[in-house]
C-alpha cells in the first residue's frame, strides 16, 4: 500500500483538503518520467572516463618504481666498520675495554673516560670530542667529517644518553594538543616512551653513516635485568643493557638487534648459595647468550664463548676479533 492509498483509508487523513489534493496530484503523475535514484557505484550522470565511479575517491596512480639498475653480486662487508656493544655493571671495566680497541676516540656522556689510570696510578689519557652537552650534541659529532685519523668511536655510554633523548623529546616535542610537557607519562597511552624510541632510532642511523665509512662503532652502557615474557611457561630475567625496554618501544632489544656483537663483562666464577654471591672476582667478557644474559657474536665461534679479562689491559677480545 502506497502513502497515497493510506491517506484515502486512514479517517483523519481524508479531512484534510490540502492532503487530498497532493494525494490525487501524485495518482495522475505519470511515475514513469521519474528518474531512478544512482546505483552504488554507477557513474555520476554527466561523467566522461569509466575509470571512475560515483560516489567514490577517484583512483590514484600507481605507486613509482626504483629506477635503479639492479643486479646480483657477493653479499658481504667489506670496507665497513663493526658494530659493537659492551655492557657490564658499573667498574667493571666497560671504558677500559673500549679504550683497548683500535685507534679509540670517545664522545663522553658521562666523566668515567677522563679518570681512568693504569696499574701504577697513572693517568690514562683517552682522545675525545670535547663539548657533548646534550642529545643533539651527540648527534652532531656522529654527524661530524673529523675522524680521518680514527678507527673506533666509542659512545660512552648508552644508557646516560636515553636520558638525554628523554629531555630532548620533552623539548621539542608537545602532546596532541600542542602542550609542552613536564615529562614522558603525561603524553599518555605510553606515547612519550614511544618518541624516546624513535629519537634513539636517529643515533643508529648516525652510527650507520659511520659504519658504511669504515669505522667501528662501539656503544657502551650499563647493566640491568629484564623481564621477558615466556609462551612457553613462566616468564624469566635476563640481564641486558640497561636501556627502555617497554612493549613496542624497546630500546634495549633495538639496540641489541643493531649491534653485530655484544660483549658482556661480568665475573668468570660467581657461587650463590643462601642468597650470597662468592668468587675469586676474575672478570670475563662473555661473547655468546645463554638464557640468563644477552651476549652475541656474528663472527666468533663457539671456542670464544669466554675471553679472559682478568688484566685490565688484556686486549684478546679485539686481536680475536679483528684479526678475521
Amino acid at each position: 500500500m502506497g502513502v497515497y492509498d493510506r491517506a484515502e483509508t486512514h479517517p483523519q487523513l481524508q479531512y484534510q483538503p490540502e492532503v487530498k489534493e497532493g494525494v490525487n496530484r501524485m495518482k495522475k503523475r505519470d511515475m514513469s518520467k521519474i528518474p531512478a535514484p544512482p546505483r552504488a557505484g554507477a557513474a555520476k550522470p554527466g561523467t566522461k572516463t569509466a575509470a571512475t565511479t560515483w560516489p567514490g575517491p577517484a583512483p590514484t596512480a600507481a605507486p613509482k618504481v626504483s629506477a635503479k639498475n639492479f643486479s646480483v653480486q657477493p653479499w658481504n662487508c667489506e670496507g665497513e666498520g663493526k658494530r659493537i656493544l659492551i655492557y657490564a655493571d658499573s667498574g667493571m671495566g666497560k671504558t677500559t675495554l673500549a679504550s683497548l680497541a683500535p685507534k679509540p676516540v670517545f664522545i663522553g656522556i658521562d666523566d668515567g673516560g677522563k679518570l681512568m689510570t693504569d696499574d701504577a696510578g697513572e693517568r690514562i689519557i683517552l682522545r675525545n670530542v670535547p663539548g657533548i652537552e646534550n642529545f643533539a650534541d651527540v648527534r652532531g659529532a656522529l654527524q661530524a667529517d673529523i675522524y680521518a685519523d680514527d678507527e673506533t668511536i666509542v659512545i660512552d655510554q648508552a644508557t646516560y644518553l636515553q636520558e638525554w633523548a628523554g629531555d630532548h623529546v620533552l623539548a621539542t616535542i608537545t602532546n596532541d594538543k600542542g602542550a609542552t610537557m613536564d615529562n614522558l607519562v603525561r603524553y599518555g597511552y605510553n606515547k612519550g616512551f614511544t618518541h624516546v624510541y624513535d629519537t634513539m632510532k636517529l643515533i643508529l642511523q648516525d652510527c650507520d653513516g659511520l659504519i658504511r665509512r669504515g669505522k667501528n662503532v662501539i656503544m657502551i652502557a650499563q647493566a640491568a635485568p629484564h623481564s621477558i615474557a615466556n609462551p612457553g611457561g613462566e616468564d624469566f630475567l635476563r640481564e641486558g643493557p640497561r636501556l627502555q625496554s617497554i612493549k613496542n618501544a624497546n630500546v634495549e632489544a633495538l639496540y641489541c638487534e643493531w649491534s653485530d656483537h655484544i660483549f658482556r663483562i661480568s665475573y668468570n666464577f660467581l657461587a650463590v648459595a643462601e642468597k650470597k654471591a662468592t668468587g675469586d672476582g676474575t672478570r670475563s667478557i662473555f661473547v655468546h647468550p645463554e638464557p640468563h644474559f644477552r651476549a652475541k657474536s656474528r663472527t666468533l665461534g663457539p671456542d670464544k664463548a669466554i675471553v679472559s679479562f682478568a688484566d685490565v689491559n688484556d686486549d684478546s677480545i679485539w686481536q680475536f676479533l679483528f684479526a678475521e
